[in-house]
């Protein structure tokens, strides 16, 4: 009787143990990110001051998330440019293809859209409908692989909409499906984000703040760990 007792206990024990490894392991991030900041080199993007460009500032946001995603060591950050340079939009794509990226977000600053026009926006892919579909057409498959990248972009970009709420409060413009050159054809959940109104007084403010990069890249490496957690 005693024996039968030892032998339960010792299942119950290692059934807790299994349940609570299993509990850690689906709260690990682990996996890849493919950041792209928007423009560089000779194509500066929108101007904030004469001194501060959107090349210059989604490549320090870039650097940042990296460095704060560094820390968890089995999430690994790619940057399509480390540096000031030219990329075109075709040389971008070809570094994405080659990563093997589980996730890919590109980083710009908005402008335009008159000078009460504010906030940030996120943009993934929207699904196209491309010739008819067929029961044993091999399009289907293609679709509902293209069908998933497109629901794990606004998951994704929903988890990134909820943290940049906390920079830009009550300002938030939505996520909106878009047929972006950037984003085309790409074989993993993907987003753009603009990360403000260089042309808005106020949101120009924001993005001259001293910590605002901080900030932002905090956030964004936030919903990235999140994504990355639940995938």
């Amino acid at each position: 009787m005693r024996k039968k007792t030892i032998i339960q206990c010792a299942v119950c024990t290692m059934m807790i143990w299994l349940y609570a490894l299993a509990g850690f392991c689906t709260a690990y991030a682990s996996g890849s990110v493919l950041i792209d900041p928007g423009h560089g080199g000779s194509d500066k993007g929108v101007e904030l001051t004469k001194r501060d460009s959107e090349a210059d500032f989604t490549l320090d946001v870039a650097r940042k998330i990296k460095a704060n995603l560094a820390r968890k060591k089995a999430i690994k950050v790619i940057l399509t440019r480390s540096d000031d340079r030219d990329l075109s939009i075709e040389e971008r794509k070809k570094i994405v293809s080659g990563s093997g990226a589980d996730l890919f977000v590109s980083l710009h600053i908005n402008a335009g859209f008159g000078i009460t026009s504010s906030g940030y926006e996120i943009y993934f892919r929207g699904f196209e409908q491309k010739g008819q579909i067929t029961p044993d057409s091999d399009n289907v498959v293609d679709d509902m692989i293209q069908t998933r990248y497109l629901n794990d972009s606004i998951r994704f970009s929903n988890l990134v909409e909820k943290e940049m709420g906390k920079i830009f409060a009550r300002q938030g413009r939505g996520l909106r499906g878009a047929p972006l050159a950037i984003l085309d054809g790409l074989k993993m959940p993907a987003i753009l984000i603009e990360l403000g109104f260089a042309t808005n007084h106020k949101n120009k403010e924001i993005l001259l703040e001293k910590s605002v990069k901080d900030r932002i890249a905090g956030a964004l490496s936030k919903s990235i760990e999140e994504y990355l957690e639940s995938k």
